[in-house]
């Protein structure tokens, strides 16, 4: 959810409707819309003041609801979503919005300042990538692609649960992903030289365009960005809401957008990528093997895929203490051949690997 900063579209007093249960408050509210360069549809969204009657009513449903929005301008059907930290809800709708709008300037009067940004020259490149079933239904009205229409990622083990965690978002590049990538004892590699054999097992340059899967809070996509120039362009992909915020806030760029969906089904095409990657995230991930088709799927001939992840050595007593560990907190480890063999069959070349303590580098050729 964007932060509203700024001045919004309207702020002031509203009431808020519902049918069932039958429910009526009077709020303060905040809004501000735009028209989404994907579809054409006007959205608008924002947030209601913290209001006591409401959260009960909210926490009574433990789910969004849908009701009726009215100003002094007019009234408009509206979805009232999650809770931020400082208690206030989400709205969110399209079409009309209950305020008036402002007429559209006419292209030469526009002055230059509102033209499109390079970040979302950048964003709009992404969302042509998509499959056009997706295409028609993403929202990119908070920054990013969305493309699960706000549903709460699933969160069934420890692990998916601090993924979808907004202070762990917040501390993830700097503490959270540090501290774990110490624990897998990947020593003598910093975060840097991580990210530099990234861009060089992928082979990173010019107008490619990348695909960067379970991305987090998109430093590493930024990174990757960094490498590419043109019309290059790479899409950070992950299913949490929080890490894609949290990505949108610190990480868009010229070349670099991001998109929350599900990457067990990826939206886009076959032989869409130049490159694919996934580091640090294919442990955690419900099916990771079905991830592992889809980028393969998705990548084109020649292309290059490049993954980090865990291995579960092969002394048998540290095998045993790594798996019961991590197998309480919903942590997968890997066997040393399972990606080369999937690479293999797959008919890929050029496959590397890489072993540091518990972490293992693989990447690969696409057949041509």
């Amino acid at each position: 959810m964007s932060d509203l900063s700024g001045k919004p579209d309207y702020r002031g007093p509203a009431t808020l409707t519902f049918d069932d249960p039958a429910a009526e408050f009077d709020v303060r509210i905040d809004l501000r819309g735009h028209s989404q360069p994907i579809d054409g549809i006007f959205r608008w969204y924002g947030r209601v003041r913290p209001h006591e009657g409401l959260q009960e009513f909210m926490e009574a449903a433990a789910s969004s609801r849908k009701g009726m929005l009215s100003t002094d301008s007019g009234t408009a059907p509206v979805t009232v979503g999650d809770v931020d930290f400082w208690g206030r809800y989400r709205l969110q709708g399209k079409g009309n919005p209950p305020y008036p709008l402002e007429p559209e300037e006419d292209w030469d009067d526009t002055p230059a300042a509102s033209t499109p940004s390079a970040e979302d020259r950048a964003l709009a490149r992404a969302a042509a990538l998509l499959e056009p079933e997706f295409r028609a239904s993403a929202d990119t009205t908070e920054g990013y692609v969305e493309l699960l229409g706000g549903t709460p990622a699933p969160s069934p083990t420890t692990a998916s649960k601090a993924m979808n965690n907004r202070l762990v978002a917040s501390i993830y590049e700097k503490l959270w992903r540090p501290a774990g990538i110490a624990m897998m004892g990947v020593g003598g590699l910093s975060m840097s030289a991580e990210r530099a054999k990234a861009a060089s097992d992928l082979r990173l340059t010019g107008d490619m365009k990348v695909l960067d899967v379970a991305s987090g809070p998109g430093n590493f996509t930024r990174n990757l960005s960094e490498h590419l120039s043109g019309d290059g362009i790479a899409i950070g992909f992950d299913i949490s809401e929080q890490m894609i915020r949290r990505a949108v806030r610190d990480n868009r760029g010229p070349h670099a957008a991001y998109m929350r969906g599900d990457a067990q089904s990826l939206p886009f095409a076959d032989n869409t990528f130049d490159a694919v990657c996934c580091f640090a995230a294919l442990y955690l991930i419900p099916n990771p093997l079905t991830v592992v088709d889809e980028l393969v799927r998705v990548l084109r001939p020649g292309g290059r895929i490049a993954i980090m992840t865990s291995y579960g050595r092969e002394t048998a007593p540290v095998r045993s203490v790594v798996g019961a560990a991590s197998g309480r907190i919903g942590v997968r480890m890997f066997e040393k051949e399972q990606f080369t063999s999937i690479f293999e069959a797959c008919g890929m070349t050029e496959i590397e690997q890489e072993v540091r303590g518990l972490a293992q580098f693989v990447s690969a050729t696409n057949a041509s």
